[in-house]
């Protein structure tokens, strides 16, 4: 039934993702979709699609800023009414057909994702049943092959596709029909608002938000294991690197306003505690290195305890796969001893950009040492390894700040050649001499820069893991010739990155709980 479908969707994709606030407050339905939802759903999400009061204030001040303008109520429905012209079938438009019945949120549940088509069910509450369902009749006599059916009390319909709508509650259900008799059971019955597990990774989440969303691995492991047994061997191998069976379900808010749009991620569990080995790849905790970083740096990622979680990592790799082997290997062919030369001396760890143009690109990758000596022993193999292994030709050179530096050749399209260099207490590898130069004793530092100020501020004072300068990437990209003006898609989202100020993300790993925030600021 797609002319049904298109009556609930564009309100869950345009208005919840692009934030803004559908027609005015008041008398709107404030059913909770989750009381619909089978209990045990893995995948939730939801989202106010008619905020009231300061969230409604809250909402526009985004949007006008996200979507350039100073009406962003009537340019969403204006995107609506053009999602809702190019379907076949009677005449339809938000104003008409939508907003006489829509309540304040909507939500999707998935199930079946192991399956080759999985199911779903959109939920969008109502204030009026009637008209809701008026809407989704108007929908359906433009359709061919669509039945009339029943289930538990239940009248729906269902189109060709297997896709069944109808009114459950105080909902508009539009979804697989297997899955929409499943919302019918769960309405009338257990559901997932009723579930522990649920209730407490959903209670602490900022209550202003927008949007949330809910993930329970618990049951995907059950489903895996139930559906092929073989199954079972191969996550016993994944269980000795990281416990997932241990995590409680992962949730996330969104949340809005004149200043920033914000995501927030909480994960709890015994579970967690190993995440930490996963550092380097998923950014558990920021590290004072970004702060020290050149000034003039407008894009910088760092992580902490590189040199310990990839040792644990490894450990636990090595356990399950047999990577002891490899160990051997890199000992006796290239005289690399993992424990001295990689993880003996790694600790934290940070890139950065900098420049607004080709000739003025360049950056690097700055590593802290935490043993001296092991670190300018493994210096020396590197650059070895390189000439010997990799067809490097490697050029001993100048670079100031520098107890030794060596050049590897020319980066790439930018002509700079790649400097790999270390002071007493850290190693660079940089694109450029000047580059590698700051990174070792820079002129002045990122943690007292305007950008940095603003991260932490957006980050409500939580120290960057990740920080953007969009205004100083957009000018990188239109100076070096990637986004010029033949390139229709970058031509087309350029004015809406232009409403970005400064992307962030930071957060933080305590016993069994890892808290994250990732951040855009708006202009």
């Amino acid at each position: 039934m797609p002319r049904a479908r298109l009556l609930v969707l564009p309100c869950l994709l345009l208005i919840a993702v692009l934030l803004a606030a559908c027609g005015g407050a008041g008398g709107a339905a404030d059913a909770d979709p989750a009381k619909a939802v089978p209990a045990g759903t893995a995948i939730y999400l939801e989202g106010v699609i008619r905020p009231e009061g300061d969230q409604r204030d809250d909402l526009l001040d985004a949007a006008r800023k996200v979507l350039r303008t100073d009406d962003p109520e009537a340019k969403l429905h204006e995107l609506i009414d053009k999602g809702l012209e190019k379907s076949d079938g009677p005449a339809t438009s938000y104003d008409k057909d939508i907003a006489p019945w829509l309540g304040q949120k909507a939500a999707v549940w998935v199930a079946g994702i192991d399956r080759a088509k999985p199911g779903y069910v959109v939920l969008v509450a109502a204030k009026d049943t009637d008209k809701a369902q008026a809407a989704i009749d108007k929908g359906a006599k433009s359709e061919k092959g669509v039945k009339e059916r029943s289930y538990k009390g239940v009248d729906y319909q269902v189109d060709a596709d297997g896709v069944a709508a109808g009114i459950v509650g105080d909902f508009v259900a539009v979804g697989t029909e297997p899955e929409f008799k499943r919302t019918v059971v769960a309405e009338g019955g257990d559901s997932l608002a009723d579930e522990k597990r649920f209730k407490s990774a959903i209670d602490d989440l900022d209550d202003d938000r927008i949007g949330s969303f809910y993930v329970d691995l618990k049951p995907f492991i059950e489903q895996a294991v139930k559906s092929d047994p073989q199954a079972s061997g191969q996550l016993e191998q994944i269980r000795s690197i990281f416990p997932i069976d241990k995590l409680e379900p992962v949730s996330g808010a969104l949340l809005a306003d004149g200043d920033r749009i914000a995501f927030d991620t909480i994960m709890r569990g015994s579970g967690v505690k190993s995440l930490g080995a996963f550092g380097p790849f998923l950014g558990t905790g920021s590290t004072p290195l970004i702060a020290e970083l050149p000034g003039d740096s407008w894009a910088a990622y760092g992580v902490p305890n590189v040199g310990p979680g990839l040792k644990s990592l490894f450990t636990r790799v090595a356990g399950a796969f047999g990577g002891a082997a490899a160990t051997q290997q890199l000992q006796q062919e290239y005289g690399i001893n993992l424990e001295r030369d990689v993880f003996g001396w790694i600790g934290d760890m940070a890139l950065f950009v900098r420049g607004s143009d080709k000739a003025s690109l360049e950056g690097g990758l700055v590593i802290k040492a935490t043993n001296a000596d092991n670190m300018r022993i493994a210096f020396g193999k590197i650059a070895g390894l390189i000439q010997s292994q990799g067809g490097k030709k490697v050029s001993p050179v100048k670079v100031k700040g520098a107890r030794a530096a060596f050049s590897l050749g020319p980066a790439g399209e930018l002509g700079k050649p790649i400097i790999l260099a270390r002071s007493d207490d850290r190693v660079v590898i940089g694109v450029g001499e000047a580059a590698a130069s700051d990174a070792l004793a820079p002129a002045s530092k990122l943690g007292d820069s305007e950008l940095y100020g603003q991260a932490t501020d957006l980050l409500d004072d939580v120290d960057p893991t990740l920080l953007l300068s969009m205004p100083d990437l957009v000018k990188a990209v239109d100076a070096t010739g990637a986004g010029d003006e033949s390139d229709g898609d970058w031509q087309e989202a350029k004015p809406y990155l232009e409403a970005f100020t400064v992307i962030a993300s930071g957060g933080s790993l305590k016993d069994d709980e890892l808290k994250s925030r990732a951040v855009a600021g708006l202009k």
